[in-house]
């Protein structure tokens, strides 16, 4: 129910561009790093909590079970997407229902996943979303929000559990990631549960290799997977965030550029950027970065999607 994170394609610079991009983003690092981070308000409810040793979770931490309700609306600060300032995109209280998920396993888009650490139960709180942890330069158009949208989630915390226990790993004696019948056995007697393996092996030993494993396991088995699985998230969970930021990095490297703020880059412009880095902008260059000659970079040349083999072609 809550807005899951777009996928976007990765979008390659021009070899000399992407020199100016490298040099350029440095100089104007601070100012990026300025509106880059969630910012949390917490209005309502308690500020201060913490999770202590068995009781029951009042502190929202990573890998813990957080349910909420959420209304999310594009802030007022957005710099993209003007027409759409406070524009509701999703409410929970709308579909009569908190939904819950893991806190920092990517199951909500970036912002939130970290704006929610730190929160206690029974507060409520604004988190702000800049765009390049929320929807980025594509935006959510099944949902009206448009490029650049920052967001604004109104959240309430209702519920928070602990981590989901890893019963495979405790099961799982020497560590191989598959459960073998003595292994099961020593961990039910530990238990002093009786259990009849056989009948457990029916059950779960779905290939009938004479083992359980981690996949065919249906016991709460956490967050924690074999070595390949984990690795497998965690470079899917990398690809996804580089997806979302690169090519809002460059947006903002863009917008640095176009001091007028039309939407397009002047050769003046251009000149300035070189200047303001030491530097003196070439003829040549400009000629490569202005491919059809009218004067201006607009942000589609900017970035290569034009064609490079000649002039014009624009759509």
């Amino acid at each position: 129910p809550i807005p899951q994170p777009i996928a976007s394609s990765l979008i390659p610079l021009p070899p000399m561009m992407n020199c100016l991009f490298l040099a350029a983003l440095a100089a104007i690092a601070a100012l990026a790093i300025a509106s880059s981070d969630v910012e949390v308000i917490v209005y309502n409810g308690p500020q201060k909590c913490s999770n202590k040793g068995d009781e029951k979770p009042t502190k929202v931490e990573p890998d813990y079970v957080v349910g909420l309700h959420f209304t999310v609306t594009v802030d007022e600060s957005s710099s993209g997407s003007r027409e759409t300032i406070g524009k509701k995109i999703e409410s929970s209280h709308d579909m009569g229902i908190a939904p819950s998920f893991t806190v920092g396993q990517g199951k909500v888009i970036a912002g939130l996943d970290q704006g929610l650490i730190g929160l206690c139960k029974g507060s409520s709180a604004y988190i702000i979303v800049p765009p390049h942890l929320a929807y980025g330069r594509m935006g959510k158009p099944e949902q009206g929000v448009g490029s650049d949208a920052t967001l604004r989630y109104d959240v309430e915390i209702i519920d928070i559990q602990p981590p989901v226990p890893n019963d495979f790993v405790k099961i799982d004696d020497n560590k191989d990631w598959k459960i073998g019948k003595d292994e099961a056995k020593r961990y039910f007697e530990g238990l002093g549960q009786p259990i009849v393996i056989e009948s457990l092996w029916e059950d779960e030993d779905k290939d009938g290799d004479g083992y359980i494993s981690w996949e065919e396991f249906t016991g709460p088995k956490g967050n924690e997977g074999p070595p390949q699985k984990q690795k497998q998230q965690k470079q899917q969970q990398h690809q996804q965030q580089t997806e979302q930021t690169q090519p809002n990095d460059i947006a903002t490297f863009f917008q640095g550029i176009d001091a007028d703020e039309d939407g397009m880059i002047s050769k003046a412009e251009l000149a300035n950027t070189f200047k303001a880095m030491g530097q003196e902008m070439t003829e040549e260059f400009w000629a490569e970065s202005d491919p059809d000659g009218d004067g201006y970079v607009l942000f589609e040349e900017f970035i290569g999607s034009d064609k490079q083999e000649g002039k014009g072609d624009e759509l």
